[in-house]
């Protein structure tokens, strides 16, 4: 499930440091990034072996985005909950996102075929734990998006995007 965060517009806010402050806003993994809260009913997180504030890969055959797991009662059991429109952190460019941008593995129908819009509240996805071994990978195969110009209180900085830096 996937609806509008309370804490942002779409990617607008979502590098206001009070808001990022909030449990439910972002979730401070092991590996000192704020990721993007995925909520997981206790008994859904039990089964998949995941503990509230572990790195989870939220997948489909569109993709992969990494989150924080939430652990909570406040979900129904087998119900994996993101809010839709963070930014994108691409680790693998078009296949997965650190960021928590969860859009980029919603369906991209339209919903009519009288205007458009994403079918982003609803849709299939599997959730697993994501090991120290396997970020460990990552980091060898994509040492440049681990090198981003990041900021814990703010998150992705301006110049990670820029083409040549600030010079």
């Amino acid at each position: 499930m996937s609806n509008h965060g309370r804490w942002r517009v779409h990617a607008e806010c979502d590098d206001n440091t009070w808001f990022r402050e909030i449990q439910t806003s972002k979730i401070l993994a092991w590996d000192g990034y704020k990721y993007e809260p995925c909520w997981l009913h206790t008994s859904t997180a039990a089964e998949r072996g995941i503990k509230h504030g572990d790195i989870v890969r939220v997948f489909n055959e569109r993709g992969s985005v990494l989150a924080g797991a939430y652990v909570t009662e406040r979900i129904w059991p087998g119900v994996a909950y993101v809010d839709h429109g963070a930014r994108v952190d691409w680790i693998i460019p078009g296949t997965l996102d650190r960021g928590g941008a969860i859009n980029v593995i919603s369906p991209i129908g339209t919903v009519s075929k009288n205007c458009f819009g994403m079918a982003s509240s609803g849709y299939l996805v599997q959730v697993e734990k994501v090991t120290m071994t396997q970020m460990e990978e990552w980091r060898e195969q994509y040492p440049d998006a681990f090198e981003r110009a990041y900021d814990q209180a703010s998150g992705l900085r301006f110049d990670a995007w820029v083409e040549g830096g600030m010079e």
